[in-house]
């Protein structure tokens, strides 16, 4: 947005990239290049077998449907269900999977700029043990191009996908 005194209605931007919001990636930034924080809209369905470790919060609103983000804790796994209308704010350094099953769902997710040098992880756990599989630490600039060759060559990977502590083979894609 150029214009300092121009707003954007929400319904009208989701109707004209509503369409742009499938896997792999399954949203959009509404204000590129902004400078302090990414606003993006996410659609649903998707399903995601990755954990995302971002080094600052994220802050989640669910518009419609309903999604959960699953959590890798110092406790073992757990889930946070979001409904419509509802918030959630994300620690730092929490391993977590947002999942949003449902076709036609439509949420916001609200992350912090990372500088240059800053790194995030995408980690994959074991469905059978929880132990840690594979961890892939990166700069990410542009989710849509950074992000698929990162999860392809997990996919890809036998040896990657086998759990160090019990052996299991992870699904990949899921």
């Amino acid at each position: 947005m150029s214009n300092l005194t121009q707003t954007l209605n929400f319904d009208d931007w989701v109707a004209k990239h509503g369409a742009s919001l499938t896997p792999p990636v399954a949203n959009k930034e509404m204000f590129p290049g902004g400078q302090d924080f990414i606003v993006m809209v996410v659609g649903g369905p998707n399903a995601r077998t990755d954990f995302h470790v971002d080094p600052f919060e994220e802050v989640f609103y669910q518009v419609s449907g309903t999604m959960h983000v699953d959590l890798m804790t110092p406790d073992g796994p757990k889930r946070v269900t979001i409904g419509p209308g509802e918030m959630w704010v994300l620690p730092r350094l929490m391993p977590h999977s947002p999942q949003r099953p449902e076709a036609g769902s439509i949420g916001l997710v609200f992350e912090r700029i990372r500088d240059e040098g800053t790194l995030e992880k995408f980690q994959w756990y074991c469905p059978q043990c929880d132990g840690l599989v594979h961890e892939v630490e990166l700069q990410v600039r542009d989710i849509a191009d950074d992000l698929p060759p990162v999860f392809e060559a997990f996919y890809r990977d036998a040896d990657a996908r086998r759990c160090p502590a019990c052996g299991h083979l992870h699904p990949g894609k899921g």
